[in-house]
């Protein structure tokens, strides 16, 4: 049940950066608004939805999942800042869900690859 609601989430996260990623490299209006609004050219919002969109496929394949949500927080970390800066606290609280989500996703991939190299040594020194 838990490996069930475990790929049921990734699926949503994952779900929600192909959303943004699209509308990011589409030109979405409301896109254009938000990265002309904090003085950014536009060219990293192309840059930022390419990056949203690969990660997005790297959260459903488990050797690349850690990757992916490292990448993801990190773009998450200067979203949440740019709107802290700029003042658009209404903007703050969606991309701060989605970073917490991703550092949970970080957190418990990290920990499997801990468990599983504890798994590898404890069968070498057997």
């Amino acid at each position: 049940m838990n490996k069930i609601l475990g790929y049921i989430f990734l699926v949503v996260l994952a779900g929600v950066f192909v959303i943004t990623g699209v509308n990011k490299i589409s030109g979405a209006d409301m896109m254009i608004q938000t990265f002309e609004s904090f003085s950014y050219p536009t060219w990293t919002m192309y840059l930022l939805g390419a990056a949203e969109l690969l990660s997005a496929v790297g959260l459903l394949i488990p050797r690349t999942r850690i990757l992916a949500s490292g990448i993801l927080t990190f773009i998450l970390i200067g979203a949440v800042g740019s709107h802290l800066i700029y003042a658009q606290y209404a903007a703050v609280p969606f991309p701060a869900v989605l970073l917490v989500a991703n550092i949970i996703v970080l957190i418990v991939g990290m920990r499997r690859l801990e468990a599983e190299e504890e798994g590898q040594m404890d069968a070498i020194q057997v």
